[in-house]
């Protein structure tokens, strides 16, 4: 019997060792995890509710939620994407829900609903679930591969699919192979940030603000959450993503530019408090907000001033929308998001055959998941790129036998 082995039980590698068992019942495919159980990180996932994928069905959309991986992912989420995922867990008795910011979820709010749904499958199918079993070495041989353990003992493979996420040690036997994989960085993640008009503010959250990256000028907009050790929230994560090899060259000691009226450019924004000015004459400026804005915020941004709004000189104002259009901090230090470890870094698209997730340097070696120098935003999208992925390589592995 042909046998397939896929190093990590995460859910690129069990997703791809049941897409490979489902083609080929005839083929046995062992899932090999170093850890206790398999599919630890979707177990503990969105709060343990696990974000399984994104409402958003455009191709052409999605691909601009992955700071890394361009176009190449194409052909990989054009072919897999989230309706292929929805429809995959339905046909299994687990339908997803949508929330308002499009993040899907299963409709029982629990990781084990798609645990149980993806460890049933493999059961079902066969695919044999090793656990407590590292991987010391992989060998290609004239047909197939060797994997070697930490004691000694030797496993032999037609087809190995390698879904271990960011290692070391597997870099390392794919540089030996002639691939050259990307060093990880940490991706989203929040900002550390001490500054005296944040103090005490923690809680509070403004719903629109546009944060910039003084150093690269990259920059990424959504709501923003104050927190007590700094600053988190969709618009920090995003820019934590785009900007993550960036910010770790400077060991994430940056500049950051907040700006919380985006939507108001700078000569609007302007007239925008001198017409309030106006309206508001007897009321106290620190406590009186003329944008949306939560009131403890405005009172910092604005000084405290607790002066009338018609005792504010223009000179002042124009000081206050510079503050508002061009808030600058500094960021001291990274912080972690929830249970999210994502990294940027990994094995580049262009070294594998993107229709096969196959090695261009080792034939019957497939790649998927975070091994990948892919990664997305908070949502769904990085569940998203291990599902496709290990589909498209279970895939071509059940063919190339």
């Amino acid at each position: 019997m042909k046998r397939v082995v896929v190093v990590g039980g995460g859910a690129a590698g069990v997703f791809g060792a049941l897409r490979c068992r489902e083609l080929r019942p005839d083929v046995a495919v062992t899932v090999l995890e170093k850890a206790p159980r398999p599919l630890a990180k979707v177990r503990i996932s969105g709060g343990g509710r696990c974000n399984v994928t994104h409402a958003c069905f455009d191709t052409a959309a999605l691909l601009g939620h992955y700071p890394r991986g361009g176009r190449a992912l194409w052909p990989i989420l054009g072919r897999f994407g989230p309706q292929q995922t929805i429809d995959w867990f339905a046909e299994r008795g687990v339908p997803l829900k949508t929330e308002a910011d499009g993040r899907m979820f299963p409709t029982t709010d629990s990781s084990a609903t798609i645990v149980d749904c993806l460890l049933g499958e493999a059961r079902r199918l066969g695919v044999e679930m090793v656990t407590g079993s590292a991987v010391a070495e992989l060998e290609p041989q004239q047909h197939g591969f060797r994997l070697l353990r930490p004691d000694g003992s030797a496993q032999a493979a037609d087809a190995v699919l390698l879904a271990t996420g960011s290692n070391p040690a597997i870099y390392r036997w794919l540089e030996r192979l002639g691939h050259k994989p990307v060093p990880p960085v940490p991706s989203l993640f929040t900002f550390g940030i001490q500054d005296s008009r944040l103090e005490g503010l923690s809680g509070v959250s403004h719903p629109h603000v546009r944060v910039t990256l003084e150093a690269s000028g990259i920059h990424r907009e959504g709501p923003i959450l104050i927190t007590h050790w700094g600053a988190s929230g969709p618009a920090v994560l995003r820019l934590s993503a785009w900007g993550a090899r960036e910010l770790a060259e400077c060991d994430y000691q940056a500049g950051v530019r907040v700006d919380w009226q985006p939507e108001l450019n700078q000569e609007q924004l302007l007239q925008r408090l001198q017409a309030h000015k106006k309206s508001a004459a007897g009321r106290a400026m620190n406590s009186d907000p003329p944008v949306e804005m939560a009131r403890r915020l405005w009172a910092s941004l604005s000084g405290n001033d607790a002066r009338p709004w018609r005792e504010i000189p223009d000179r002042r104002l124009a000081r206050l929308c510079e503050e508002l259009k061009r808030c600058t901090l500094r960021i001291s230090s990274k912080g972690v998001f929830k249970e999210e470890f994502v990294t940027a870094g990994g094995v580049p698209l262009s070294e594998l055959d993107a229709r096969r997730m196959e090695s261009r340097f080792c034939p019957g070696l497939f790649l998927a998941g975070e091994l990948l120098d892919v990664d997305g935003v908070t949502g769904g999208f990085n569940f998203q790129n291990a599902w496709a992925t290990g589909y498209i390589a279970g895939e071509a592995m059940a063919e190339s036998l």
